[in-house]
């Protein structure tokens, strides 16, 4: 106890140690019977939650996939073909004219890997291949 007056401390032990008075029986049947209808609302309801709840959810995921679909390039389109090496290397060669067939054709591979071609320093010549400069 919490340093009560000796005289608050022995009213505090009777009330604590002494009887309690028991609800009515008519109370008693009150709670029962108002916990007997919540639970059967909450059965009846149930199904109706589920429900609900699934059609939220594919409402939300629906929702969300439409709107990835829609900021990315993935929207249903027919995909065009990538141009091939050869082509890259012809319309690089148009671009620069003082370009090698070797050269041209290495820049267009790296470009159809994705690597970056800042690098305008030719590695040099593909062996087996003859040194061409025709455009």
């Amino acid at each position: 106890m919490e340093n009560l007056p000796p005289e608050l401390e022995r009213l505090e032990r009777l009330l604590a140690h002494g009887p309690r008075p028991e609800p009515s029986a008519a109370l008693r049947r009150r709670v029962l019977s108002e916990v007997r209808s919540e639970l059967r609302s909450e059965r009846v309801l149930s199904p109706w939650r589920f429900a609900a709840a699934f059609a939220a959810t594919l409402l939300v995921g629906l929702s969300f996939s439409l709107g990835v679909l829609e900021t990315t390039g993935f929207a249903l389109q027919q995909a065009e073909s990538p141009p091939t090496v050869y082509e890259i290397a012809r319309r690089l060669q148009q671009l620069s004219p003082g370009l090698s067939r070797t050269e041209s054709l290495r820049q267009a591979v790296l470009r159809q890997m994705g690597a970056e071609t800042n690098d305008p320093t030719p590695l040099g010549d593909v062996p087996g291949e003859q040194q061409s400069h025709d455009s």
